[in-house]
């Protein structure tokens, strides 16, 4: 009887679980970059292996065998870039207090256009 060797390669049935997973992945992947309307992505396959030493015992003697076990972790990325602008200031200084920074309102004038607004609007109140 002649002995079964499964070759250990892509094109075998060897790995084809992880085809399976890869190809679900990827299909994840291209789904979720039409959903977001994103033009690129990666799909990243990382495989590892152990050899552990396992006790066999036929009938005519006894060894160590490598048994190899594969893992694999097959994942996407689909970038997608955000961004929020606005601003916040100028009517508060920074001040310090006990090591902690803060905003305090800014007492006083603080352009020479200040005090011209608050007479106009006296102004405006009187007539």
């Amino acid at each position: 009887m002649k002995e079964q060797i499964i070759p250990i390669s892509l094109a075998s049935s060897t790995f084809s679980e992880m085809k399976g997973d890869w190809t679900k992945t990827m299909q994840e992947a291209l789904a979720k970059a039409k959903e977001l309307g994103v033009t690129k992505g990666s799909v990243t396959l990382k495989t590892e292996f152990v050899l552990d030493k396992v006790p066999v015992t036929t009938e005519k003697d006894y060894r160590d065998a490598e048994v190899p076990k594969f893992k694999w972790k097959v994942g996407y990325a689909v970038k997608m870039e955000s961004s929020q602008d606005g601003e916040f200031g100028g009517e508060y200084e920074l001040t310090n207090n006990d090591g902690s920074y803060g905003l305090r309102p800014l007492d006083g004038q603080t352009s020479m256009f200040d005090v011209e607004d608050d007479e106009d609007e006296e102004d405006e109140d009187e007539e």
